[in-house]
């Protein structure tokens, strides 16, 4: 997994974003987001151990709760990233996520 510095500066004027605490994975792997409104389908597109970007279909807002599930095509089964991550920022299509809480079996 190639590791680079993702880029901030085209969008720094995004409420909530600030600059990167660390250099985030960049990934590319489906994922099942679940909040009060129900599910969605997106993409997790770059990850550190304290959160990750998302790109999704259906916008989220800044400072909502979710659950985090990733998925694949061939029926594997799946674990959480995270228990419980919250909105840190939105910017039309991608949000950025901090993990606030993981299972044990999560964090091995």
């Amino acid at each position: 997994m190639k590791l680079t510095q993702c880029l901030f500066e085209e969008a720094c004027h995004i409420q909530g974003m600030g600059l990167r605490q660390s250099v985030r994975a960049v990934v590319g792997f489906r994922i099942i987001v679940e909040e009060k409104a129900g599910f969605a389908s997106g993409q997790v597109i770059d990850m550190t151990t304290l959160g990750c970007g998302l790109r999704l279909m259906r916008p989220l807002k800044q400072g909502q709760c979710l659950t985090l599930k990733p998925y694949s095509n061939d029926g594997t089964a799946s674990v959480m990233i995270c228990d419980l991550a919250r909105v840190q920022w939105v910017n039309v299509e991608r949000a950025g996520v901090a993990f606030l809480s993981m299972s044990r079996e999560n964090k091995l």
